[in-house]
């Protein structure tokens, strides 16, 4: 199903003391009513809203979140707007239904040589995690996950008719999962973890917190420690010691200052990469005509030529980590947020977490 959504004005942006809030109205676009229910959030936050018999919704932030303003409502498509902390009008937006969804979802009439149970199984593994918090979750409506195996390109496709309820008793959130987008390409035709080449998902969130009192403050902190967040903040705010990571290149420790150059920008932190002069282009895979394996093999000692470096990261002395900056440039907001997503690639230890252990943009 395809569905179009206008946005004929913009939000009302209202900075009242040290919060800033969101407001608008939701109608459908056909009958011109408003919708009532609508859920309105912050990509990413514990921060939301459902419009009422006017179709008005207002979200109050005590700061500004990197994200996009997302709005869903049952058999209309999610619309995201983007940096919504920069319009000054309020919004009204219009959904348009259409007649089904089913067309968004990837349906081969060939008969698929996993069963579903199979690949939910890996599905689980790869979307939520295999760790402790990983264990303790449960996806309340996997009836709404839809696979498709392609045989020529050994990858598994998943998509879901509608956002994905998860329960997470670890850290104590119920996540709603909008996933946009899911793969995993392996080597061979199987669901074997050690032929898988790579795995991709993306979508939006919206976290409710279940806590009661700090019940889970120590299963936060840990998620919290050593995540990409913390990272990131550490790396902006220069405070390695104190957060107890170490930075390396080469293989040995290195001083994160010589590599890093953090200015302040429109509110953000930007990071400037100091590495070689040249900046590395992407190589094309479809014009080379190489496979996946030895276009990254080719790709590493590009990158390697052009300066690009390879850092690792250690946390506390223990597992490490690796991540490449490209492009030279990216931005972290005050919760340890980065992007553009596509600007940092990281493998190793910090790349294994899942959405369960994921915390949300405005935890602290």
């Amino acid at each position: 199903m395809k569905f179009i959504l206008f946005l004929l004005c913009s939000l009302l942006y209202v900075s009242i003391g040290y919060s800033q809030t969101l407001s608008g109205y939701v109608y459908d676009e056909k009958e011109n009513l408003p919708l009532q229910g609508a859920f309105v959030y912050l990509d990413g936050t514990t921060l939301s809203a459902s419009t009422d018999s006017l179709g008005y919704f207002k979200i109050i932030a005590k700061q500004k979140f990197s994200t996009d303003l997302v709005v869903s409502y049952i058999g209309f498509s999610n619309f995201k707007v983007s940096n919504p902390y920069q319009y000054i009008n309020p919004i009204k937006i219009l959904l348009r239904e259409e007649v089904t969804k089913l067309d968004a979802v990837v349906i081969s009439r060939e008969a698929s040589p996993f069963s579903r149970e199979e690949m939910l199984k890996v599905f689980r593994e790869n979307f939520l995690g295999t760790s402790k918090a990983a264990r303790s979750c449960r996806i309340t409506n996997e009836d709404a996950v839809v696979f498709h195996f392609d045989k020529n390109s050994n990858i598994l496709y998943a998509k879901s008719i509608e956002p994905l309820q998860i329960r997470n008793n670890y850290l104590e959130y119920n996540v709603q999962f909008d996933l946009t987008d899911f793969g995993i390409r392996y080597k061979a035709m199987t669901l074997e973890r050690c032929y898988q080449r790579a795995v991709y998902f993306s979508g939006t969130t919206s976290y409710k917190d279940i806590s009661k009192g700090n019940a889970a403050y120590k299963q936060r902190i840990e998620a919290y420690l050593g995540s990409i967040p913390h990272l990131m903040r550490t790396l902006v705010s220069n405070s390695w010691v104190n957060q107890k990571f170490k930075l390396y290149v080469n293989g040995m420790e290195a001083d994160p200052q010589k590599y890093f150059k953090i200015t302040d920008t429109l509110g953000v932190k930007k990071v400037t990469v100091i590495q070689g002069s040249n900046k590395a282009k992407p190589l094309n895979i479809n014009t080379s005509g190489e496979t996946v394996e030895d276009l990254k093999k080719k790709q590493e000692a590009y990158l390697k030529k052009q300066g690009v470096i390879n850092f690792t990261v250690r946390y506390n002395g223990n597992e490490e980590s690796y991540f490449t900056c490209p492009t030279g440039i990216f931005y972290v907001d005050t919760n340890g947020q980065y992007f553009p997503i596509s600007n940092l690639r990281f493998e190793g230890y910090m790349s294994q977490f899942k959405v369960a252990d994921m915390l949300p943009a405005d935890y602290r």
